[in-house]
């Protein structure tokens, strides 16, 4: 019997052995968290899981007609309400991103430019940097990613 298995050729698994093995391991949860599982399982599934569903379902319902009832009664000075509420956000907002925001980014535009230039570089130099340094990666990625040249093509028979 040893000889003939010694004469028989070895054959290495074929492509996808390990994902097939590795999705039936099984890996025990902790006795609470155990715990919690079976207990959120109880509650939504079964008759108790859809009558919760049916009651959500029915109060969801009765919020949005209540809320289409309310808006239809009182549309005049609801619209008004949000109108002078949206004036004032976006008038809030203007004076934010025109008193804040554009001189903080002016301030720190220059002082990148400034700091730039004492190294010898200008932001179009940097920016053409990033833009090569991201296609490198990009073309990097794919090589990466793709299928290896003896798998390509082949059909694996046993899935």
């Amino acid at each position: 019997i040893d000889r003939a298995l010694a004469g028989l050729g070895r054959f290495g698994p074929r492509q996808g052995f390990e994902d097939r093995v590795v999705r039936r391991v099984r890996v025990p949860l902790p006795r609470w968290l155990r715990g919690l599982r079976n207990g959120i399982q109880s509650v939504t599934s079964g008759i108790t899981g859809w009558t919760m569903l049916a009651t959500f379902s029915l109060a969801t319902a009765a919020a949005w007609a209540t809320g289409a009832v309310y808006t239809a009664r009182y549309w005049d000075p609801i619209s008004v309400g949000a109108g002078v509420v949206a004036r004032n956000v976006i008038a809030g907002v203007r004076e934010g991103l025109s008193e804040v925001v554009f001189p903080a980014i002016q301030t720190g535009w220059a002082a990148v430019t400034v700091w730039l230039g004492g190294l010898g570089l200008t932001p179009e130099t940097v920016l053409i940097g990033y833009g090569v340094v991201v296609l490198v990666c990009l073309v990097a990625l794919r090589w990466l990613t793709a299928d290896p040249a003896r798998t390509r093509g082949v059909v694996d028979a046993t899935q």
